[in-house]
């Protein structure tokens, strides 16, 4: 007799669902199979059993035009369980010319008292020091395997020009790192954005003239290049044109190891948003785009052109927000998504645009595989981690901010419905989340998560895995 067991529902296995009871042991998954019986049986009667939600793309407490994200680590990761996901992964953030071991114990003594799921790390850099390159060969023992750069923000100092890109990525080969890439050309949108500022146009509406799909698609072939020149693995961040997505395929087809990710807000929101009084709560970068970007964007995702939906999770509130005096370049860029993650994906199933394979694979299976958390993260294998999500998938839902635990006062899918809804999550074998009773989990009670290495046969295949 196992300690819990959830009975009668549908077990994602084998990529499909199959009949199945599930079993725990402890923190662990201990058996899928028939008839099994718990001392604690959980009725999971016409539900979807997944694997926990990881989202790869998060910002918790991040300082932005004058603000900081409004959810810290705790409220974030609340949210994050309420909504089904069990693990993400955030960044540090350099000061000055400090190396990576240095912002990644900053970081961790900021998140680790008050995360309520599992969490990891991105490295990240704008300055690559010479304290970078000397602690850069030690960053994988210490279980980050991933290193953030961008192409973009030049007037932040953070955008790495290609003698930087060249540099950083020959290194992160030699030491097994992946390298996360915000690919938009920094350059292009500078100059465009000063024209914007002299002729007196810096309203919302400048931000897609300001930073074109062009800005993305021209960044994406330039590191797909440096990706094949240095022999480095790239995953991009935030990809928010179907054109981007097109581009991230051809270039894997080409022999790039390359991977990419895009968000709900792509995928779901168009540049209509941007209109009215209220355009500039939906400000994020890059933009939103067209309604044609978007239709192209669920037929990339399911041609797997696209490995992953993420978040880019950097919510503001309204207040924030406002405090912008009517110039995107005062703007605080980012919206709130981590709670609405797996809702927003496998709604896409049920309008038909994904199959269910491509959202689970989406959303747990293939950022656990690139980023070193798999299996013991997005798969419901035995002896991995018992994380969990008992998905309804057949009641109606609309998205409110009122019913959202995340700390802001407004959504961007405010009004939207959608079929479905997580009903538990279970993270290492404890129910922390059931929609009935709320959020049950412990503020620290989540754990930093040591990664190991990019699932090298990830990238060494021509398309992503089917």
């Amino acid at each position: 007799m196992f300690e819990q067991v959830l009975k009668g529902g549908q077990v994602f296995w084998g990529d499909t669902l199959i009949q199945a009871d599930l079993a725990i042991e402890g923190s662990k998954i201990a058996a899928v199979g028939s008839n099994l019986k718990g001392k604690t049986e959980l009725d999971a009667t016409g539900r979807w059993i997944l694997p926990g939600a990881v989202d790869v793309h998060t910002h918790f407490s991040l300082p932005f035009a004058g603000a900081i994200s409004a959810d810290d680590f705790y409220s974030g990761s609340v949210a994050a369980a309420c909504g089904g996901v069990t693990t993400f992964i955030d960044f540090t953030a350099q000061t000055g010319d400090e190396g990576v071991l240095d912002s990644l114990k900053r970081r961790r003594e900021q998140a680790d008292p008050l995360v309520a799921v599992d969490y990891s790390l991105h490295a990240c850099i704008g300055n690559y020091s010479a304290k970078v390159a000397e602690q850069l060969p030690l960053l994988a023992s210490h279980g980050v395997t991933s290193l953030k750069i961008f192409m973009a923000y030049g007037k932040s100092g953070l955008m790495q020009n290609d003698k930087g890109l060249l540099n950083i990525m020959t290194a992160c080969r030699q030491h097994g790192i992946l390298v996360t890439v915000h690919a938009e050309n920094g350059c292009l949108i500078d100059h465009l954005t000063d024209q914007a500022a002299e002729a007196n146009n810096l309203g919302i509406e400048s931000l897609p003239l300001t930073r074109p799909v062009f800005s993305e698609t021209e960044a994406i072939r330039r590191i797909a290049d440096f990706s094949r020149y240095t022999g480095c693995k790239v995953y991009v961040v935030h990809v928010s044109s179907g054109e981007g997505a097109q581009i991230l395929g051809c270039e894997r087809q080409r022999g790039a190891h390359i991977a990419g990710e895009t968000c709900p807000q792509y995928l779901y929101l168009d540049e209509k948003s941007l209109s009215g009084p209220t355009g500039h709560f939906y400000g994020c970068c890059p933009p939103i785009r067209s309604k044609n970007q978007q239709k192209l964007l669920w037929q990339r995702l399911a041609a797997n052109d696209l490995a992953v939906v993420a978040t880019d999770h950097c919510p503001f509130t309204t207040s924030d927000k406002n405090s912008w005096q009517n110039k995107i370049t005062s703007l605080p860029m980012g919206l709130p998504g981590i709670e609405t993650l797996p809702l927003l994906v496998l709604n896409g199933v049920h309008s038909e645009k994904i199959s269910l394979q491509q959202a689970v694979k989406a959303i747990s299976e293939n950022p656990a595989r690139i980023f070193g958390l798999y299996p013991q993260k997005g798969s419901l294998m035995p002896d991995t981690d018992a994380d969990i999500m008992v998905y309804n998938p057949d009641c109606n839902h609309e998205i409110s901010v009122a019913a959202l635990h995340m700390r802001t006062d407004y959504s961007p899918y405010e009004g939207l419905q959608c079929r479905g809804c997580n009903e538990m999550t279970i993270l290492r074998g404890k129910v922390v989340y059931t929609r009935q009773n709320g959020w049950q989990g412990e503020k620290g009670g989540g754990r930093f998560v040591e990664r190991h290495a990019t699932d090298a046969e990830f990238f060494i295949k021509k398309g992503l895995p089917a």
